[in-house]
């Protein structure tokens, strides 16, 4: 938990710039990453495009995937402290209502321990649980995005939408690596 806390509170710069250059790990163009990893959705090779913005136009897949990752813990962390727990905190909800949010703060929780962890693992070249740890991660956001059907009107449900979207866009990039291993 501490990890999460502080990757939420270190700077992006030094949170993002580094990457790492892991062996039999392909190297690609980043549309190139983005192309081969998110083509069955649109919306998902753009926001890998956004995403990878300020990696390297050539790079190591470990790299780009290690990017996506950290930003998702980011967006994790914020949307914890400035959505979810104000939200929590106003007391004024329905109970339905506030059990999804909650939920929705239990899974973003998870889902940001679970990242760091597949984090940390990328950094030291050590594919072996990454690939069940994002299917987790995917788990987790969706039940919050599941749970928050009935919601549809709050701002909150695309703030998770995009989320979810995110998460998919680092799972997807972790792919290619995952089929050199």
């Amino acid at each position: 938990m501490f990890a999460f806390v502080l990757a939420i509170l270190v700077p992006s710069t030094i949170l993002f710039t580094t990457g790492t250059a892991c062996p039999n790990v392909v190297t690609m163009k980043m549309d190139d990453a983005c192309l081969k990893s998110c083509n069955t959705m649109p919306e998902w090779y753009t926001l890998c495009q956004d995403t990878l913005r300020s990696e390297p136009d050539t790079a190591k897949v470990s790299s780009y995937a290690l990017m996506a990752t950290r930003l998702a813990i980011a967006k994790y962390g914020d949307a914890i402290i400035h959505t979810l727990d104000p939200m929590l905190g106003a007391g004024n909800m329905p109970k339905e209502e506030r059990e999804a949010v909650s939920n929705c703060k239990s899974r973003y929780r998870e889902a940001g321990a679970l990242m760091e962890s597949i984090a940390e693992q990328m950094v030291t070249c050590d594919f072996s649980r990454g690939r069940q740890e994002y299917g987790d991660v995917e788990a987790s956001i969706g039940s919050c995005y599941d749970g928050l059907w009935p919601y549809q009107f709050l701002p909150l449900y695309d703030m998770v939408k995009a989320d979810r979207d995110l998460t998919m866009v680092a799972l997807e990039l972790a792919g290619l690596i995952f089929s050199s291993y």
